[in-house]
């Protein structure tokens, strides 16, 4: 069977990667994500999730902060060197965040949403929204 093809003018499905070393978690937001339309790109860590910024070209990034390897405040800070064009908005998806985690650890206000584990499918789209209506309006 020939591949499908897709039409020049069709726009395409925005795209997320999600880095969390919880194969549970990133398999609930694929599916999430993937109901919701997205494209979607699984990261292990940090690491093979900064390599894949650096290779694709993202609308949003969501990480875990706690990972192996390259963390999620390791990542944010990684991403936030790069040039404008290359940074996918980033939101964090965690359970070590608290009230005083942004003002503890800077390299969070690159961030443009915090959500605490567990996060429910509308808190998600409402942060992911807001994020991406902030995007194409820039």
């Amino acid at each position: 069977m020939p591949p499908a093809l897709k039409l020049v003018n069709e726009p395409r499905p925005p795209s997320v990667l999600i880095a969390d070393d919880a194969s549970g978690m990133r398999t609930y937001l694929r599916l999430v994500f993937e109901a919701a339309g997205f494209e979607c790109t699984e990261a292990a860590d940090g690491g093979e999730a900064f390599d894949q910024v650096l290779a694709h070209s993202y609308d949003l990034l969501i990480t875990d902060l706690e990972m192996p390897g390259m963390d999620g405040f390791q990542l944010i800070s990684a991403i936030s060197l790069l040039p404008s064009v290359r940074r996918p908005p980033i939101i964090v998806v965690s359970a070590l965040l608290d009230e005083t985690l942004a003002e503890r650890r800077p390299e969070l206000r690159a961030a443009a949403a915090l959500l605490a584990k567990p996060c429910q499918p509308a808190d998600l789209f409402k942060a992911v929204n807001k994020v991406l209506k902030l995007r194409a309006a820039s």
